[in-house]
């Protein structure tokens, strides 16, 4: 009686095009049901044949048949599309980057940056609500559509707050391309958005700002004593007067040289990677000497920096209340620029003041009401006139024919 052979008819393989396909038929002796063309995508035939293999010794191909049977060749394709080839070894692999782990590895990327904590935290956030909404599993598999969707299900929110989970979208997938993870780019359709005015306060409206702040200071959860009022009074002259952002006075470094004292702000605290220098008058300095005393001392009882600093914003927030004016601290920085874009007409000199890489965040201050604006600001009217014979103020160098400011001038001296 003759052995019964353990040989295994192997998959046919068909060359078409230069290319090779693995034939796979299935069904009984008695019934055919099915006969798939399954792309090898090489044109050797020793790859072929390992991958035509590997197809028939492994689980793949009851995958391929079910796929079909389930889906037809659009199931089929969606298989093809979760597997690659090693020519070595023959195991199958998912060729597409699962989308937690791209974000998490856009994470450390960001944390290499030396990006801000709290900035970091503002993108994972938005794209772990985009995965979570979308449930796409593979980046490479995420479609316009899943945009849209991720736009509608946010109903509630300003069409410039969407934007900007938007853009933050744009910027992973901007690193994902680079990376090689996704193959091409997607257009990512914006909300059509007004662009809201400036908020600037007029030199009347910081007067009165700076009156509530000595009425009503201080406030219970910030557990000050009223020495600490005209500190704050002063560190609202400094944001007004300098630009600066809410934590640059407590990141930064204070340097005194020549010229005077002058703040150096590194990249890591900015927006931008953009180291910049803010010249500072001798009051000024002071002030942010006796704030970062002021948060040293409070952090012996409380535990979190970030939100202490914050403490300057929530009591300017109060202010307002108060006064019945709308705004935020950020809009002292808004006034900082609105001043100076007055006095100068320069957006250069203003992107350079403001730390920006580019003008194209100026922009807004080039169409202010120039009459609003000498209503708001009689001061620098009358520097403009030549008026004022104090300007030891204006500090700057010269680059291209145009004097680069950096303290402007705008100094509160009481």
């Amino acid at each position: 009686m003759a052995k019964k052979s353990n040989y295994k008819r192997r998959l046919p393989l068909i060359k078409k095009s230069g290319n090779y396909y693995a034939r796979v038929r299935w069904g009984t002796d008695n019934v055919f049901r099915g006969d798939l063309l399954v792309p090898l995508n090489t044109t050797r035939k020793n790859i072929a044949e390992h991958r035509r293999d590997t197809i028939q010794d492994t689980s793949l191909r009851g995958k391929i048949i079910q796929a079909y049977e389930e889906n037809g060749t659009i199931g089929v394709r969606r298989i093809r599309d979760e597997i690659d080839w090693i020519s070595k070894g023959g195991t199958l692999v998912n060729s597409a980057k699962a989308t937690i782990h791209a974000i998490a590895e856009y994470e450390i990327y960001l944390v290499s940056k030396r990006l801000k904590p709290t900035t970091i935290e503002i993108y994972m956030r938005t794209l772990n609500e985009f995965y979570c909404i979308c449930n796409v599993n593979y980046v490479d598999r995420i479609k316009p559509m899943h945009f849209t969707r991720y736009r509608n299900s946010m109903p509630n929110l300003s069409a410039h707050t969407i934007n900007r989970k938007l853009r933050s979208l744009r910027t992973w997938f901007t690193w994902m391309l680079n990376e090689g993870y996704i193959k091409k780019d997607i257009h990512i359709e914006k909300l059509p958005a007004i662009k809201p005015p400036v908020n600037f306060f007029s030199n009347a409206e910081f007067e009165v700002i700076l009156q509530n702040v000595k009425k009503g200071f201080p406030y219970g959860e910030a557990k000050m004593q009223d020495d600490d009022r005209e500190l704050f009074i002063s560190a609202y002259w400094l944001y007004r007067d300098t630009g600066l952002r809410l934590s640059e006075p407590f990141d930064s470094e204070l340097k005194r040289d020549d010229e005077g004292y002058r703040l150096k702000i590194i990249g890591s605290v900015t927006k931008n990677n953009y180291l910049r220098f803010v010249y500072l008058t001798e009051q000024q300095a002071m002030t942010v000497i006796q704030m970062n005393d002021w948060l040293e001392g409070q952090l012996k009882t409380r535990k979190s920096r970030v939100s202490t600093i914050k403490v300057f914003s929530k009591v300017f927030k109060k202010d307002l209340m108060k006064s019945h004016i709308k705004g935020k601290l950020h809009d002292l920085r808004k006034t900082f620029a609105s001043r100076l874009y007055f006095l100068t007409g320069s957006e250069f000199a203003l992107c350079h003041a403001l730390g920006h890489t580019d003008t194209s965040m100026t922009k807004q201050y080039t169409n202010l009401d120039k009459v609003e604006l000498a209503r708001s600001f009689p001061d620098i009217v009358a520097m403009k006139d030549g008026v004022l014979e104090d300007k030891k103020g204006l500090r700057g160098t010269k680059k291209g024919g145009i004097e680069l400011y950096s303290n402007f001038g705008f100094m509160h001296v009481t």
